[in-house]
């Protein structure tokens, strides 16, 4: 196992919050002030004196990679369709013959040149699910220069690469979740979404899957039957509302941390515009999943884009990932 590249990944991806916490968990000094100082101080004397294994190292770059700063596209099996071959005895001759790692191998891979399935792995819980991770190189262009000559500008960019996760989570109980690295540029990422079926198409076939649509979430925030519930769980930070007509109405909280709903007047507007049955819709709807049992601080989302697709705006543990998509599935009926 390649240590130093691990420590590279674990920077590169994660936060030093995430690091800290994973080491206290395992018992071990977790401060760090510095990425120098919690790699130097912390986690290669670990790894010298055998306190932090590489089964342990490869986990932690596994939770600092793939939960947050997504982008997740939510999916329903279609009827009459089977995945049982995801889940049977047959797998492993399935993934070689695709030319797929093995499961249970897992490639540490830094920027390749072109999208990679680095591994392939079952998990267990209440229901069982298979997981498909792909690693690729991304750039952004960051501005170096500008000047003036002979009555023209001419601007110098850097391209600078970066490492982007990409995963589908496939459940045996019938749903799908796709989930990928967010740009820092905006954009859609529909393409993106299918991009990854198709790499994956020697094992996973897109035509199995429908679309697992969140209207009923966004529509439900301004719900008044639901509202109670709703404002126990989710604060309202923004929401845009479209009629037939193709009128549009906005409506945001204006201080950090506050929320639509505390604000009668706010949600008065709001629910005038809503009167009419189905005669508008939101469009889109940025939201915080409250600090409450199960969550221990308050996490941001926006569900926007496509109709299966929310985004999470920053980086999560595997808990806060499962707990926010639970509540997003819970309250989408």
């Amino acid at each position: 196992m390649d240590f130093e590249t691990l420590f590279k990944l674990i920077e590169r991806q994660g936060t030093l919050e995430q690091v800290s916490n994973f080491l206290r968990q395992h018992g071990l000094p977790f401060s760090g002030g510095s990425w120098k100082d919690m790699i130097n101080l912390r986690l290669r004397p670990a790894v010298v004196n055998g306190k932090l294994t590489a089964d342990r190292l490869l986990d932690l770059l596994r939770q600092t990679e793939e939960h947050g700063s997504q982008h997740i596209f939510l999916f329903d099996l279609v009827q009459g369709r089977s995945i049982g071959h995801l889940f049977d005895a047959t797998l492993p001759t399935t993934l070689q013959a695709s030319g797929f790692p093995p499961l249970g191998h897992v490639s540490i891979v830094d920027m390749p040149a072109s999208p990679k399935i680095v591994e392939v792995r079952l998990e267990s819980g209440a229901v069982r699910s298979i997981l498909f991770k792909i690693v690729e190189k991304r750039a952004t262009f960051e501005k170096v220069s500008d000047k003036t000559a002979n009555g023209q500008m001419v601007v110098t960019y850097a391209e600078v690469p970066y490492r982007a996760v990409n995963m589908l989570r496939i459940s045996e109980s019938g749903t799908a979740e796709l989930r990928l690295q967010s740009h820092t540029d905006a954009m859609s990422y529909n393409g993106l979404a299918e991009a990854v079926f198709k790499i994956l198409s020697p094992v996973v076939d897109r035509l199995d899957w429908k679309d697992h649509k969140l209207d009923k979430f966004k529509s439900n925030l301004l719900d008044n039957s639901k509202r109670s519930t709703m404002m126990q769980i989710f604060g309202l930070r923004h929401t845009l509302h479209t009629n037939v007509e193709g009128n549009r109405l906005t409506a945001a909280a204006g201080m950090p941390g506050a929320s639509m709903y505390d604000d009668p007047e706010v949600v008065a507007s709001v629910d005038r515009f809503l009167k009419k049955a189905n005669h508008a819709h939101c469009e889109r709807a940025s939201v915080s999943v409250k600090k409450r049992d199960g969550l221990n601080r308050a996490i941001g989302l926006v569900v926007s884009g496509e109709a299966n697709e929310f985004a999470i705006t920053s980086k999560v543990s595997k808990k806060e990932y499962e707990y926010i998509v639970d509540a997003v599935l819970e309250h989408n009926k």
